[in-house]
């Protein structure tokens, strides 16, 4: 097969990263993988892997996009394509448009529910797929709900997966790392208090103000305990962390005791060694990867019980949930997990088997 996935951007996230590792299996099942998205650092990682990539105009709402119509339309004619999988609205959007122009060589057309959207007719080409893959019941109970027009036979639940040979119960930095992080937590947190780790890009939805409100109540009330933001700034988001950065100078229960290390390509190993991680997105999501990655390193997490992530911990860790919100609720929770040791139970959300069910999802189409 012949497969093209779009996205709009290939710089960092779940859906990136899922991208990347779905073209990674295509081609080792020896089948053609094609990322088509306006570039971005992941790039480099595609061509590392072998994958082809095609830059064109499919990233913003702007009358330039719609050259990417054209791109799109005389690609797919030369290329031949059998499957064209978008993993996000606009790529769909100017996809449904092109393949109207394509002619006999039309391929099947695939879309995904990657994120719990608002409802809108805009949104609501995620349901037009010959397939549709939800990354968890969540995501398939929104678009159900949302959509009732949706054939839900074409809708394909394939969780998101970690690789079990890098996120593993156990698992050590290697001591190169440990030696470089202990330097850093001389100076970051010299007393040896408890570390707190919340990831995620530095937006509004994604809780960093929860996260604060966290670290205030548990240092105001005889907890102390250090907190890392760990996560990527944009350009559209600055005022967002400024105020982040304002509200820590301010606060006597705060200043100096968190970091915002910004985007690191050690996030596994920060999990690792974390007391506890959280996730306080006030936005449900359709999954919560970083929830998974820390849970199978054997770090306890605390979330908010909504969405994907309520999802996960219903299933792995149920004792980490706390009600959307609640923020006494999480302090006292952490203070638990902290304190003693919780259980988390073995879960079958693997990269292998996410892969797997992409891949026989594309073949339904074209057998």
């Amino acid at each position: 097969m012949k497969v093209v996935q779009i996205v709009p951007r290939m710089e960092s996230g779940g859906v990136e990263r899922g991208t990347v590792e779905v073209a990674s299996a295509l081609s080792r099942s020896n089948h053609e993988p094609i990322v088509i998205s306006e570039g971005g650092a992941m790039v480099g990682e595609l061509e590392r892997l072998g994958v082809r990539h095609e830059p064109m105009a499919v990233a913003r709402k702007t009358p330039r996009s719609l050259q990417g119509i054209g791109q799109i339309a005389a690609f797919l004619r030369q290329e031949k394509v059998d499957i064209v999988h978008c993993r996000s609205r606009l790529p769909a959007w100017l996809t449904l448009i092109a393949l109207g122009r394509v002619g006999q060589s039309r391929p099947r057309f695939v879309t995904s529910v990657h994120g719990l959207h608002s409802v809108s007719r805009y949104s609501a080409v995620i349901g037009r797929g010959e397939r549709i893959e939800a990354v968890s019941n969540t995501a398939r109970e929104y678009l159900l709900q949302n959509y009732p027009r949706v054939d839900q036979s074409r809708v394909r639940v394939i969780y998101r997966g970690i690789d079990p040979s890098q996120y593993y119960m156990n698992f050590r930095p290697s001591d190169e790392w440990m030696r470089s992080w202990s330097q850093c937590m001389r100076e970051f947190n010299p007393d040896a208090v408890p570390v707190l780790t919340l990831a995620g890009r530095v937006t509004r939805l994604k809780g960093q103000q929860e996260f604060l409100s966290v670290l205030e109540k548990l240092n105001s009330t005889g907890f102390p305990c250090r907190g890392l933001i760990v996560g990527s700034e944009d350009s559209r988001h600055r005022q967002y962390a400024r105020a982040l950065r304002e509200r820590v100078s301010r606060s006597v229960h705060l200043e100096n005791r968190v970091w915002f290390t910004g985007q690191r390509s050690d996030v596994r190993e920060i999990f690792s060694v974390s007391s506890c991680v959280l996730s306080l997105s006030t936005k449900p999501e359709s999954f919560g990867r970083t929830v998974l990655e820390a849970l199978s390193l054997g770090t306890p997490v605390v979330a908010f019980d909504h969405g994907g992530v309520g999802e996960i911990l219903k299933q792995v860790f149920p004792v980490g949930a706390v009600k959307l919100g609640d923020i006494p609720a999480a302090s006292g929770r952490i203070v638990d997990m902290c304190q003693s040791s919780q259980s988390i139970k073995p879960h079958g959300m693997t990269l292998e088997k996410m892969c797997a069910r992409t891949i026989a999802m594309y073949e339904e189409l074209t057998s």
